[in-house]
């Protein structure tokens, strides 16, 4: 944690406005005094006292106590200049009532020496500073501080005191955060398009990974980006510390799940059983690794070199696709050491989003030829079909019961080319070049004959074992050649099932 705080410093600096009087100006980070409150309701007149102490800010921490702490803050004539306000900015997980050169500026909740007396105060303050109140060389912050609450013990839990252009720190930190959350598009999407792809059961296993990686990505993204996006008291700090392991921890065992079930061939339980030993292995990283920034960048780097690892081992085996999951693990994996503190702010999440996005496309990839799988499966049941109606056309010609002005015939359904609907008739064409008008509607027919005919027109149903060619015109609109010297039109709506039905045959 204490390896981030110079980072979010120095993010701040960068990120204030740079006018001459509004340049931030650090207070000593390498002297500060600090002495237990003891019930004092004022700043101690002396902080040499024997049970004050001399520290870093980094390492002050007011944690189960209450403290007076006093620093020094030295700012040229340079950054003095101007009129813009100015503020003294607080950022750390504290209550804290601040002094400048003797004048109180404010408090941010109110410290005490208790949970039932102190009232949390924001993570990042700023109080406001008379121009009149600072001074051209040392000037002397005093702080009356404590953090009794919350459930985490950090290791520095303080992270900035600083005189700088008044404004929201929380605008300012957001402006640190954009950049990663360019990439939250891309984990929403993920997360609802293979989510529906799960839900339709295309690959649905691998679907639901994809969608679980991408929500725990955009949750992790918002944890981390959350400081910048609402000013949130102090206690709530630990719950997000929490959450981004959390989320950093589950997007890395969906990955390794993922890789198990494209590349290993192993039966679910078998996936399973090797998930749960990797997320054992994850879980010690946690629990020995100080720091929550610790945690979670050697839990994403324990991911990813897991599975890097299972990639280097089906590479060797020679399975298809497996040295292009290598790359991407041990890409991924090196970008931690490679970037340390910064990679949790940013890298990650590009990171994140890249990877996701070549998943997305080889899961698509899988999904179309599951597609097609399916659809040349649907093929052969077509053909089957159509052979075994055949078959039973020769052997045993199905009946069809025709009415016309009082009369019923008895016709053998191989016999009929096809019909046509002719109002409340039904226009019978025959292999013999025969017509005859019967009673009804194409509709009540089409029920009763066997799977040999299709019906190409809301006006036409034709045999398909009297077609010999189909015809297809610019618009569309095609026509079926029948072998009696007849034709039959069909519709642009169907023309896709009739050419499926035809290529069946």
């Amino acid at each position: 944690m204490k390896r981030s705080i110079p980072i979010l410093a120095l993010l701040l600096l960068l990120l204030a406005p740079q006018a001459p009087a509004q340049v931030p100006i650090l207070v000593d980070t390498a002297t500060v005094r600090a002495c237990p409150a003891g019930g004092a309701m004022l700043p101690p007149a002396d902080f040499t006292g024997p049970d004050c102490i001399v520290t870093d800010l980094w390492s002050l921490d007011p944690q189960g106590r209450e403290l007076w702490v006093e620093a020094r803050l030295v700012p040229g004539a340079g950054h003095l200049a101007g009129e813009a306000p100015l503020g003294l900015a607080v950022s750390g997980k504290m209550s804290s009532e601040v002094w400048l050169n003797g004048t109180r500026l404010g408090a941010n909740g109110r410290p005490g020496p208790d949970r039932a007396s102190e009232i949390p105060g924001q993570m990042d303050a700023i109080f406001y500073v008379p121009r009149s109140l600072v001074r051209e060389g040392e000037n002397t912050v005093v702080m009356h501080v404590s953090a009794m609450h919350g459930f985490l013990r950090l290791a520095a839990p303080v992270h900035g005191v600083m005189l700088t252009a008044y404004g929201d720190p929380v605008q300012r930190i957001a402006l640190a955060y954009w950049p990663a959350l360019i990439t939250f598009g891309c984990f929403v999407l993920g997360f609802l398009f293979f989510g529906v792809m799960a839900v339709r059961d295309e690959d649905r296993e691998g679907s639901a990974l994809l969608a679980l990686a991408s929500f725990f990505a955009g949750g992790q993204l918002l944890s981390e980006a959350s400081r910048g996006l609402f000013a949130y008291p102090y206690p709530f700090h630990d719950f997000r510390l929490v959450l981004i392991v959390g989320f950093a921890f589950a997007f890395g065992l969906c990955l390794n799940a993922y890789l198990l079930q494209k590349l290993s061939g192993l039966r679910l339980r078998a996936r399973g059983l090797r998930l749960a030993g990797i997320a054992l292995v994850m879980l010690g990283v946690v629990a020995l690794t100080p720091g929550f920034d610790g945690k979670t960048g050697y839990t994403l780097l324990t991911a990813t070199g897991i599975g890097a690892a299972w990639c280097a081992l089906w590479t060797w085996q020679r399975k298809p696709g497996a040295w292009i999951y290598l790359a991407l693990m041990t890409g991924f994996a090196a970008l931690v050491p490679v970037f340390q503190g910064e990679f949790l702010d940013l890298y990650f999440f590009i990171a994140s989003a890249a990877l996701l996005l070549f998943l997305f496309y080889r899961q698509a990839l899988t999904l179309v030829r599951d597609r097609q799988r399916r659809r040349a499966e649907e093929l052969r049941a077509q053909r089957l079909e159509t052979a075994l109606a055949e078959a039973r056309q020769r052997l045993a010609p199905a009946q069809l019961q025709l009415v016309s002005a009082g009369r019923v015939d008895y016709v053998a359904t191989d016999r009929i080319v096809q019909l046509k609907g002719a109002g409340d008739y039904v226009e019978v064409h025959f292999q013999d070049g025969r017509t005859a008008l019967y009673n009804g509607s194409l509709t009540g027919l089409e029920d009763e004959l066997p799977g040999t005919f299709l019906r190409v027109h809301r006006s036409h149903i034709v045999n398909t074992a009297f077609v010999s060619a189909l015809e297809r015109d610019g618009s569309g609109i095609g026509r079926l050649l029948l072998s009696n010297g007849t034709d039959a039109p069909v519709s642009r709506r169907i023309m896709p099932k009739v050419r499926s039905a035809l290529a069946a045959e």
